[in-house]
């Protein structure tokens, strides 16, 4: 096989097209063009690649294919057209983020509304965006809404509607859904608020001012106060946008930033007439092109189902772009139907904008590359924070769940390497609990460690719970001669004593009197706070299953009635607690029951509150 493909690679015609690269199951792993097929194909196979993933790509190719093309836009073309039917693993895959958010408009309604949506769908709607800061994204909208009034309600409700809502009476709508407004003056102020939101709002402020003035010529200062409230609280969404561009254009940044392992992050700035209206990293952990092919086959696949903002007539880009960057603008500039330019400044304010995508793209690697290192420098930091002897590798989390002195449950979760280890989950069911949640533990941590090797302990034990907890159970291990370290994590609390998610967590060790020094958002926090949560969800559904499964017991043990009846009866009343007072023609109408069964599932639980008392406790 291998021999077949150096035959190919030493009969490759100087001559523009595309090649495919194949692995040994005859599946396309990464499509390319090329303006010398030989020269840029056997590229490749000469001299160390450039990128780890290239490295990769290259060890499972084992046949290749090459197309000639006319000449070298026909070659792009048909590379795009390849890439999107094959999806190679290896070539750029552009995915929605869903950190960023889209705001959509749908020109089709008649009262069309914005809408905040995670992903850009080829619906014919109109999209802004994307929007990396959320909550500013919902106060822009939020000040788009109230001043021009606009409808917030969804199609269900504004289809449904026979008279105006509460937005309406406080004069926060326009009423469309009661004809209060024709379709005409609506779309009007739609269209003035979508002027703002794509970051041509200049003239809206204009209009808004003129506007002002003519109310206050003619004594109408109460309509003035209202467009001059209009106007500030309109700057300030414009205020947020403006970047100095330099001048009044449209163009695009594509910013660049990548390591000596070949990670690399690309930062696309979208910016219309001077102002930003979105800003996206992409992340290329698959790419096994070269790395000055980057920016291009980027450019490639965003642009060619219109980009987020559309197709502006500048896009500025790094200097790594290959000599393809020529075709690129024509193929650009036919998908657009006019001229785009691709820049590679040198100077001036068109540098300061590449440098600050750029600056942008380095920030979010750094925060990809401590994202993926997260595992390993959460443990160093324990260890350090702690003065373990060594990483803990594995951590265990212990919570207990009860509702009072009722079906009293608790969890031992695992992690090991800072994954969690669901193979290795434990949970319990305390039959004689004690009183209180402290003596709880200290049983669990007893059934636990009792008869275990030390090779099976952890080298890490969590408490969901402060300093009591952290007592008993180092009580407990020391009445078992059992020595593991020990950390309880109590809930932040404020100045009354109760649970505050605005306070941090404090984080308690054996033989410390003083919480440990760890950051809110430090990595060690991090990971003991989901060890934490962990154990709670997991002791939580082992709680409310075995709750479901004890209400259906009891149901079950009445004649005629199975387990489908049984979760019939729970769901249609919502307790047993609220079968109790029902009568026979009730569980007839509400849940279906024969008359003779709904009078035994009566006569049951009757006798069941008697022999309880009034305690209703199954």
């Amino acid at each position: 096989m291998m021999s077949k493909l150096e035959d190919k690679l030493k009969n490759l015609p100087d001559h523009p097209g595309v090649y495919m690269m194949s692995g040994g199951d005859g599946k396309i792993l990464y499509i390319g063009k090329a303006t010398s097929l030989r020269q840029r194909v056997r590229s490749y196979f000469s001299g160390r690649p450039d990128r780890a993933k290239t490295a990769l790509l290259l060890t499972k190719v084992r046949d290749l294919e090459v197309i000639l093309t006319g000449s070298e836009i026909e070659a792009l073309l048909l590379e795009n057209n390849l890439i999107k039917k094959h999806r190679p693993p290896f070539n750029v895959e552009l995915k929605d983020d869903k950190n960023y958010p889209y705001v959509r408009l749908d020109r089709n309604q008649l009262f069309p509304r914005f809408e905040v949506v995670r992903r850009r769908r080829a619906d014919g709607a109109r999209y802004f965006g994307p929007f990396p800061a959320v909550n500013a994204l919902r106060a822009t909208l939020s000040v788009l809404n109230k001043h021009f009034r606009l409808r917030r309600c969804r199609g269900e409700r504004f289809h449904n509607r026979v008279r105006p809502c509460l937005n309406y009476q406080m004069d926060l709508c326009a009423g469309p859904c009661c004809a209060k407004v024709t379709a005409v003056e609506y779309r009007r102020l739609l269209s003035e608020a979508a002027l703002i939101l794509g970051g041509r709002g200049r003239p809206v402020l204009k209009s808004l001012e003129r506007r002002m003035h003519k109310a206050a010529a003619v004594l109408d200062f109460e309509a003035a106060a209202g467009f001059r409230d209009a106007l500030a609280d309109l700057k300030v969404v414009l205020e947020s946008q403006a970047i100095d561009a330099g001048r009044d254009e449209d163009l695009d940044v594509l910013g660049a930033a990548a390591n000596a392992d070949g990670d690399c992050i690309l930062y696309l700035l979208t910016i219309r007439r001077g102002n930003v209206v979105g800003g996206r990293p992409f992340s290329f952990s698959a790419y096994g092109g070269r790395q000055e092919e980057l920016p291009g086959a980027f450019l490639q696949s965003y642009y060619s189902d219109g980009g987020a903002g559309g197709r502006p007539p500048q896009v500025i880009v790094v200097s790594q772009m290959d000599e393809g960057s020529g075709v690129l603008e024509s193929w650009l500039g036919q998908m657009r139907g006019a001229q785009v330019r691709l820049l590679v400044p040198s100077r001036g304010r068109r540098l300061q904008l590449l440098r600050l995508a750029q600056k942008n793209a380095e920030e979010h690697l750094d925060r990809q590359l401590r994202d993926d290192n997260f595992p390993e420098t959460a443990l160093r930091e324990l260890a350090r924070v702690c003065e373990l002897k060594g990483l803990p590798e594995v951590i265990e989390g212990l919570d207990i769940a009860n509702l009072q002195a009722d079906c009293v449950v608790a969890s031992l979760v695992c992690f090991r390497g800072g994954q969690a280890d669901k193979s290795a989950y434990r949970r319990y069911r305390l039959e004689d609990a004690a009183p209180d949640d402290f003596a709880r533990m200290a049983e669990v941590v007893r059934r636990r460690f009792s008869g275990e090797e030390g090779s099976a302990w952890p080298d890490l034990l969590l408490l969901d719970g402060g300093r009591p907890q952290l007592i008993a159970v180092e009580r407990m291990l020391q009445d078992l001669a059992v020595s593991v370290p020990l950390v309880a994590v109590a809930k932040g609390r404020n100045r009354q004593g109760r649970k505050d998610r605005q306070v941090p967590d404090s984080f308690y060790q054996s033989g410390r009197k003083e919480a440990l020094p760890l950051a809110r958002r430090s990595p060690a926090a991090r990971l003991l706070q989901q060890v934490r949560d962990e154990a709670h969800r997991f002791a939580l559904g082992y709680h409310r299953l075995l709750r479901k499964l004890e209400r259906e017991t009891v149901l079950v043990e009445i004649e005629g009635v199975g387990k489908a009846r049984a979760r019939r009866l729970l769901q249609r009343f919502g307790s047993l607690e609220k079968i109790i007072p029902a009568t026979p023609q009730d569980l007839v109408e509400k849940a279906g029951l024969p008359l003779a069964v709904a009078r035994n599932v009566c006569a049951f639980l009757q006798g069941q509150e008697q022999d309880n008392g009034s305690s209703n406790n199954f």
